[in-house]
């Protein structure tokens, strides 16, 4: 397993190299490709059913290595409240399948640290696409989450997080390559150096 990119919703040219979110679809499974499957919190409803129990046939296809996006979103989407009642469920489906989490989170970074905490899962939650400060970042990993950075990242916060902790992603059509030289330049480690390092995180992230 080579992949280089954590999160993405395209379909890179290297095939295997991305971790592509493909929803509760089972029509986007590519052969070759690996993926992320999950209800995002756009599209949680009154009755998620039939999108959940996609979800968990899903988890236990050999090329589905983690369950996200899913999470939380302040300013788009339906009531919290719905949103942390879907969260919930694939928490548990998280726990269930031995899949780690993929987390979209807006605005509500105190309801997923508490969540967190109460909860105490075995599996590890990532947190897709980082853009908050430095402070926020180390608030976030000493509560046991992990952070992946796009081509927007805050260069403090990417800084503030130990290498073994660091991840990236391109979220779409974003080159994967112009962000490793981002990050690289930010820490201060050749561009071979940083995707090693990251390769090597997403690994573990999920082995």
């Amino acid at each position: 397993m080579q992949i280089k990119d954590i999160h993405t919703h395209t379909f890179p040219l290297e095939v295997g190299s991305a971790l592509v979110c493909i929803d509760c679809d089972e029509s986007l499974l590519r052969e070759g490709h690996w993926h992320s499957a999950g209800l995002h919190p756009w599209y949680v409803t009154d009755n998620n059913r039939s999108s959940l129990d996609a979800l968990e046939s899903l988890l236990a296809h050999p090329r589905v290595l983690a369950l996200g996006e899913c999470g939380f979103d302040r300013l788009r989407g339906p009531s919290i409240q719905l949103q942390e009642d879907a969260f919930l469920r694939q928490v548990e489906l998280s726990e269930k399948h031995c899949k780690p989490m993929i987390l979209h989170v807006v605005k509500d970074f105190d309801r997923v640290i508490r969540l967190r905490k109460t909860l105490k899962p075995k599996e590890k939650w990532l947190i897709h696409g980082f853009r908050g400060g430095a402070e926020q970042a180390r608030q976030l990993l000493a509560s046991g989450l992990l952070l992946s950075f796009g081509v927007h990242a805050n260069p403090d916060s990417v800084r503030s997080v130990p290498l073994e902790s660091l991840f990236a992603e391109t979220d779409g059509k974003a080159d994967i390559e112009a962000v490793f030289k981002s990050i690289s330049g930010i820490i201060g480690k050749s561009q071979s150096e940083t995707m090693e390092i990251i390769m090597a995180n997403i690994s573990d992230f999920l082995a």
